[in-house]
């Protein structure tokens, strides 16, 4: 009786290992998205103001801008100048950021 759980448990424990290990193969070659690496554009700072709208902090070349995004329309709201406020943009966005959760299971999958 003891040998039929056993094996019951065995069993489950093995489908739920292939799955898991489906479910990782599917993620990692699916679902990948293009990583372009552009070093003259860069956003700095994105804030949500309502679903679909949003504000960039865009870094082009040496221009800091700062545009705005809706579902149907993008607009420039205006650009950094103030030298002393690009030296504290600058500075903020060398920090590292704190690694957000789907980051952390990323991890997780390439090891």
């Amino acid at each position: 009786m003891d040998w039929v759980i056993a094996k019951a448990f065995l069993s489950m424990l093995l489908i739920v290992g292939l799955m898991f290990g489906i479910l990782l193969a599917v993620r990692r070659y699916f679902f990948t998205k293009p990583r372009f690496v552009n070093d003259n554009m860069k956003i700095i700072s994105a804030l949500s103001l309502q679903p679909k709208k949003l504000i960039y902090l865009v870094k082009v070349f040496d221009k800091v801008m700062l545009v705005g995004v809706s579902d149907n329309a993008i607009a420039s709201l205006g650009e950094i100048t103030d030298s002393e406020l690009l030296q504290k943009i600058e500075s903020a966005t060398d920090k590292p950021r704190v690694k957000s959760f789907s980051d952390i299971l990323k991890g997780f999958g390439q090891k």
